[in-house]
């Protein structure tokens, strides 16, 4: 029984340092919880930039969908952050 109520603890305790973990991480990689406000406003112009890109007539999540992104949408909002500084 004591054995159970022992693997029992462990297992919650992995589990909440897991999301601690991630929260951590995205702090540290962010600069903060939020990111700067001049990097904030930056990457909105560079969404409203992007919006006439073309994008698929597919469901999110579809394997056409992430190609379109990794291929067309991410390398072009990358160059634009880099126009802007950033």
């Amino acid at each position: 029984m004591k054995r159970k109520i022992n693997i029992l603890l462990i297992s919650i305790f992995c589990i909440g340092l897991s999301g601690c973990y991630e929260s951590v991480v995205r702090f540290w990689n962010n600069d903060g919880w939020e990111p700067p406000p001049a990097k904030k406003k930056a990457r909105e112009e560079c969404f409203e930039e992007l919006e006439y890109i073309k994008e698929p007539k597919a469901y999110i999540g579809s394997k056409e969908m992430q190609d379109w992104l990794n291929k067309v949408y991410g390398p072009a909002e990358r160059e634009c952050m880099k126009r802007k500084g950033f």
